[in-house]
């Protein structure tokens, strides 16, 4: 997530961090790039929860030109319906909190 001398012409992609709410750039090495071109990848990712990364590593295998067939994560958070998509081992809901901070009953 960081740009490095030695990734040479990197391609980028920004994406929407959940933690922080800040734009951050997801970037594919030179070399990475050239392994992928052409190729059928599945894209792997720890926790799916607004969908943000996920966008991000399709627009970095659209400019490579590598075509998803499949994606994998963890778990997935939120809305399940919008992750039909997702193989995942889990899935976790999120609970609204309360105006005051606390978490809902």
């Amino acid at each position: 997530k960081s740009y490095k001398s030695y990734m040479g012409d990197a391609l980028q992609a920004q994406t929407i961090s959940i933690t922080t709410g800040a734009p951050q750039t997801l970037y594919l090495d030179a070399k990475d790039r050239a392994l992928l071109g052409g190729s059928r990848v599945v894209l792997v990712d720890d926790v799916v929860s607004t969908g943000s990364t996920l966008t991000g590593m399709r627009a970095l295998m659209r400019q490579a030109d590598a075509q998803v067939v499949g994606v994998a994560a963890i778990c997935t958070e939120g809305d399940a319906s919008q992750w039909q998509e997702v193989i995942a081992l889990a899935h976790l809901p999120l609970f609204p909190s309360r105006k005051d901070g606390a978490m809902a009953p």
